[in-house]
């Protein structure tokens, strides 16, 4: 896979979870969280295929999913400081794609199901 091919599948995954990350930080309901799990299993599960295996890239995976589920459910609890919530999701989407950035290509592609278990194991 070339560079450029691997940068246009990250720019494109990236771009499919940011609107849903924006509508959640602007206090969207539980319809956004279940929008986001989703774009984050199907997408991200087969984009980090596309790397060797990073403990750092999957941390920062679950730590935008378990971000933007505190908001969720605080958001419907009516629950505070929303503030600070907030700005905890903006730096777990900012870590994930600093990770994915520094991220190494995989050589050969493998499965990566073990990803799909284990992504949201903390969330």
């Amino acid at each position: 896979m070339t560079d450029k091919t691997l940068d246009e599948a990250i720019t494109e995954k990236l771009n499919l979870i940011a609107p849903t990350l924006k509508a959640i930080q602007a206090g969207g309901e539980q319809s956004y969280l279940g929008d986001l799990q989703t774009l984050l299993r199907k997408n991200l599960a087969s984009l980090l295929a596309l790397f060797e295996r990073d403990p750092g890239l999957d941390a920062a995976t679950a730590d935008l999913y378990a971000a933007a589920a505190a908001i969720v459910k605080d958001a419907t609890a009516a629950s505070q400081p929303y503030v600070r919530k907030r700005r905890l999701l903006k730096e777990a989407q900012m870590r994930f794609e600093e990770r994915i950035a520094l991220a190494r290509p995989r050589e050969q592609r493998s499965p990566a199901s073990w990803r799909r278990n284990e992504l949201f194991f903390a969330a």
